[in-house]
């Protein structure tokens, strides 16, 4: 196969996948982490179990309704029917009263590596109990062709 093409990946349908390029920067992340506070926040270890437990793939080869590093995803709260917009960030980018959530709190660390449709289990203040769904996927970068963002 000539060097500019690339082989394309399909997991099984339903099977856990994540970009090689979020597992390779988070396991990164989470690892220089641990070094300096010889612990990892619940959130975090949620993250890094989904990461070692996930089939790593090219992000080209990424579904556009998979939650992947600075998607932008609107959750339902099944209940009530309420919608909320948030995207997924690196903790350097944590700012939730502009809807940025990092990946290593409770809310990013529910989302990451979840698809449109799947129930999302949230328990933070501010946030109502009920049966919360990945309702949409208005942007995600690997969808764009941003393949390195």
């Amino acid at each position: 196969m000539p060097q500019s093409q690339t082989a394309q990946i399909f997991p099984a349908p339903g099977a856990l996948i994540i970009s090689a390029l979020d597992q390779e920067r988070l396991v990164g992340l989470i690892e220089r982490l641990y070094l300096r506070d010889q612990s990892i926040h619940v959130s975090a270890g949620t993250v890094l179990r989904r990461l070692r437990a996930a089939n790593p793939v090219p992000p080209e080869a990424i579904p556009p309704n998979l939650v992947t590093m600075n998607s932008t995803v609107v959750l339902s709260d099944a209940d009530s029917g309420r919608r909320r917009e948030v995207t997924l960030v690196y903790p350097e980018d944590h700012d939730p009263d502009e809807g940025c959530w990092s990946v290593l709190c409770p809310l990013g660390s529910a989302i990451f590596g979840l698809r449109v449709g799947d129930p999302v289990r949230l328990e933070m203040e501010g946030w109502s109990e009920g049966r919360w769904i990945i309702a949409d996927l208005p942007f995600q970068p690997e969808a764009r062709g941003w393949l390195t963002m």
